[in-house]
């Protein structure tokens, strides 16, 4: 009955693999239009589940822990335990590929959601300028809304070969990107305290009006936990799916 089991259970798996790489839309090595059509349904179909038997985790939602995050240099954030929603959706703009230099762009549009639970404190000069208390504590729920984040993404890679097929290799530490909110971001958070009196609504209205100078300074933070899982989604989906999946051209001419 064991062995039953399991041959099975590598039979479904073995059908798995199969279905998702032949859904795949196979398009030329510069085809950057069908390269785009290719990624943005890779996104939708397999960024919420991830693909387990391909060792692809997930990509929606993306899991924030102990992400710590000073605001404006005045309040310590620290949200230990948040998730980010939204990716699955993201629209692909453009995608860009130039195989004989090893190199793709992707610029790629979303509305995000995170979600978590936070911790806040500071005892800065400017809490007592600004908002008349000697310190400001928060310690409960937050959520931040961003609407049609912007980013564009440099991707470097060579291709290798293994057991006969080709795989494209993503650098290591060369992904690049810049983004840009090119809509809003919406704040809201529980239990913000001035001193001993819950001032939630005076806080998150402050920070709603001043949303562009808070992602100056807290973005970066959030943006970089959230490219490292953007990289791992990537390194796994090209270094585990030969490339014949989805480029018709031969890539052995470029194999390093």
């Amino acid at each position: 009955m064991l062995v039953k089991s399991v041959l099975i259970l590598s039979t479904v798996l073995l059908s798995s693999d199969a279905a998702f790489v032949d859904t795949l839309k196979k398009c030329g090595k510069n085809d950057g239009e069908c390269h785009r059509e290719m990624i943005q349904n890779v996104l939708k179909e397999a960024s919420k589940p991830g693909i387990q038997e391909l060792n692809i985790p997930p990509f929606d939602p993306v899991v924030l822990k102990d992400v710590s995050i000073p605001i404006l240099n005045v309040v310590d954030l620290e949200l230990a335990d948040g998730v980010v929603r939204g990716m699955r959706n993201c629209v692909v703009n453009s995608f860009v590929t130039a195989m004989e230099k090893g190199k793709a762009s992707m610029d790629i549009t979303c509305d995000l959601v995170v979600k978590g639970k936070y911790k806040a404190f500071s005892n800065s000069p400017l809490v007592k300028s600004v908002l008349g208390a000697d310190k400001l504590r928060g310690d409960g729920n937050a959520k931040l809304k961003i609407e049609q984040l912007n980013v564009k993404f440099d991707f470097h890679f060579f291709i290798e070969e293994r057991d006969g097929e080709t795989y494209i290799k993503c650098k290591d530490k060369k992904l690049d990107y810049k983004y840009e909110v090119k809509g809003k971001v919406v704040f809201a958070a529980d239990h913000l305290y001035l001193d001993d009196k819950d001032a939630s609504e005076v806080i998150v209205n402050l920070l709603n009006q001043n949303w562009r100078l808070v992602v100056e300074s807290a973005g970066q933070q959030l943006m970089g936990r959230a490219m490292d899982r953007i990289k791992v989604f990537f390194t796994s989906f090209f270094g585990s799916v030969p490339t014949k999946y989805y480029i018709i051209d031969d890539l052995t001419p470029y194999v390093k």
